[in-house]
């Protein structure tokens, strides 16, 4: 019995190649990724001083022009604070004041189920609450699209002087598996004046 091999053509030599090397940078993306969430927390000032909050040193604010580009109008954000390649960021929103005996954890539910009636498309996945001190940070998080890609979304609440902020952290969605543990622990950072920190912010 005679084995003929048949030799690939050039298409599908071009088509292995080309996964090959997509594979490869998709790995490189998600070390480089690991690398900067390694580097540790630089302290930030948000709100003119009335809270801090532990974000990775590899983040700085973003710049006014690129802030006008990537939200327009009045989806423009406070404050903004990414990464070199604009891909994981922080944003941080007023989000109104606290009702009388309203709890953040309660608002943020609201937000999930309004969101849920608004964003057909997106998928939610966890709810959750982390400590900040004695400084309670509900959570949520989820995927949603764009026009050619899909991102990974991280919103919460704390409470801020009676006003409510809104964080929010989005990245590329095949990143979220290395970002989501840094964000929670970036959440226990979170401190406000006139709480558990009222004393060293006065220093």
């Amino acid at each position: 019995m005679v084995i003929v091999m048949q030799k690939k053509n050039d298409t599908e030599h071009y088509t292995d190649e080309l996964i090959l090397e997509l594979r490869r940078k998709y790995r490189q993306a998600q070390l480089d990724t690991q690398e900067r969430a390694e580097q540790g927390l630089q302290e930030v000032s948000l709100y003119d001083g009335l809270c801090t909050i532990g974000l990775p040193v590899s983040m700085y604010d973003m710049e006014p022009w690129k802030r006008s580009v990537k939200y327009r109008g009045r989806t423009q954000p406070d404050v903004v604070i990414t990464d070199e390649n604009a891909d994981a960021t922080f944003t941080f929103s007023y989000a109104g004041q606290m009702a009388e005996g309203e709890k953040p954890e309660q608002r943020l539910e609201n937000l999930r189920a309004d969101m849920q009636k608004v964003w057909k498309q997106a998928v939610f996945y966890d709810t959750g609450m982390v400590m900040a001190g004695d400084l309670p940070v509900p959570w949520m998080d989820c995927k949603t699209f764009c026009l050619d890609c899909s991102l990974y979304c991280l919103l919460f609440l704390f409470e801020l002087q009676g006003e409510l902020v809104l964080g929010n952290f989005h990245c590329s969605f095949p990143q979220y598996d290395k970002w989501k543990p840094v964000v929670l622990e970036v959440l226990e950072t979170i401190e406000t004046k006139g709480g558990r920190n009222d004393e060293r912010l006065s220093d």
